[in-house]
């Protein structure tokens, strides 16, 4: 905003709030959530505006619609660049991240698995050892309950490529609102090309 001391604290305020509404469409376009975006640019916006502009001195007015084209041109590239940093993100997430996790977790129920029915195999195995009858000879063998096939194919199925599982996964952890606000934060100018 406007650099100078004859700016009210309320203007300042009610700048800092057209900055984050502005940016807020923004984002909202970017996610193609754009009745809300409109909503915001066409509704809000020129409120918001025309209440500043009353709040500053006569003499700043042409200073100030420099500085809202300024923000304007500002926030759009920031949002801009928090959108390609999502999709780096993303990318990341789903393609390598996300694939990872998803092989641990596979590998450790796996062996969390095979020791239980090894325990288990144990076990029985004690039991058939403790008891004092002799099973007839047309006794039949003890069924297995579950497979390891089975459970195999189970964590395999875990494992098959669900890419929009793994995307949408990725948007909630990676929120383009969240990026740009905190890149706003650090003050982190464009580093990216566009």
């Amino acid at each position: 905003m406007i650099a100078s001391n004859k700016v009210t604290e309320r203007a300042q305020k009610r700048w800092n709030l057209i900055v984050d509404r502005f940016r807020a469409a923004c984002v909202l376009n970017r996610e193609k959530r754009y009745e809300e975006s409109k909503r915001i640019i066409r509704k809000e916006l020129p409120l918001l505006i025309k209440a500043w502009m009353q709040l500053l001195p006569a003499s700043m007015k042409q200073d100030a619609k420099a500085d809202l084209r300024d923000m304007f041109d500002r926030e759009q590239a920031l949002v801009d660049q928090g959108m390609r940093l999502k999709r780096v993100f993303k990318d990341t997430l789903v393609n390598s991240i996300i694939p990872k996790v998803e092989a641990r977790i596979a590998a450790k129920y796996r062996s969390l698995y095979i020791s239980g029915y090894d325990r288990r195999k144990e076990e029985r195995e004690s039991e058939d050892n403790q008891t004092s009858w002799v099973s007839p000879s047309y006794s039949q063998p003890r069924e297995r309950r579950v497979k390891l096939d089975d459970v195999s194919e189970m964590i395999d199925e875990l494992q098959r490529d669900e890419v929009e599982e793994k995307e949408n996964l990725a948007d909630k952890l990676v929120n383009l609102e969240d990026i740009v606000g905190r890149m706003k934060e650090n003050n982190i100018k464009p580093i990216l090309a566009s």
